[in-house]
């Protein structure tokens, strides 16, 4: 199977069972930019994100900022401090503005007592994400930065026609090459007419172009 397709549909959907429990929560309304928790914190919740996006990131002893994933309508996120009790290795901030559905442990252990089949449902939902993760490390293990980037870009527009906004050091971040690199590559794509690049956007022309790039 190929290595670039393994990485692309990484969203997983919520089982729809524990999509329906989750969204008659009362829903908090996150600004733009707004930190919703920190590295080092003990986790009290975790959260449904029901409209808007996420970036989790980590922040290693010497100031530097590596990001680790970016949610969209639909996913859960910060669940993996919450249920194994040690202080939480990432921040979660919101990159727009956003509906988000708070999660604590009263509320889990009543959907499970109430419909046991629930927590099988939760159970299938973390070992997708396990898989995902695992892929996601093969990827960078094995990819070139060039891949790597075209990746980031594919995963971003997946659910969406709208550009992408992102810095060329979000990218950097994100897939673990340099601000250079991802110009340089950018620019690349954008000579073969995959791309559009304007301030702190990212048009997507052509995902074929991209996909095939990937599978090369």
């Amino acid at each position: 199977m190929d290595k670039g397709t393994l990485f692309l549909d990484h969203r997983i959907d919520i089982p729809a069972k524990l999509f329906d429990t989750f969204k008659t929560k009362p829903t908090r309304i996150f600004k733009n930019n707004q930190l919703i928790y920190q590295q080092g914190e003990f986790a009290d919740n975790f959260y449904y994100l029901k409209e808007g996006i996420v970036q989790v990131f980590a922040n290693s002893s010497d100031g530097l900022e590596k990001i680790l994933k970016i949610y969209k309508n639909g996913e859960i996120f910060g669940e993996a401090s919450f249920f194994d009790g040690f202080p939480r290795m990432s921040s979660a901030k919101t990159l727009s503005d956003s509906e988000i559905i708070t999660i604590n442990k009263i509320d889990i252990m009543s959907y499970f007592q109430n419909e046991p089949f629930l927590a099988l449902n939760f159970i299938e939902l973390l070992s997708q994400k396990v898989r995902m993760l695992s892929n996601e490390i093969d990827n960078i293990s094995f990819l070139s930065a060039e891949k790597r980037i075209a990746q980031y870009l594919l995963n971003m527009s997946r659910h969406t026609n709208s550009p992408i906004n992102s810095t060329h050091e979000d990218i950097g971040k994100s897939v673990g090459v340099s601000r250079i690199t991802v110009n340089r590559t950018l620019n690349k794509f954008s000579k073969h007419q995959w791309i559009c690049t304007k301030y702190k956007k990212i048009f997507i022309l052509n995902k074929n172009s991209l996909l095939e790039f990937l599978e090369t």
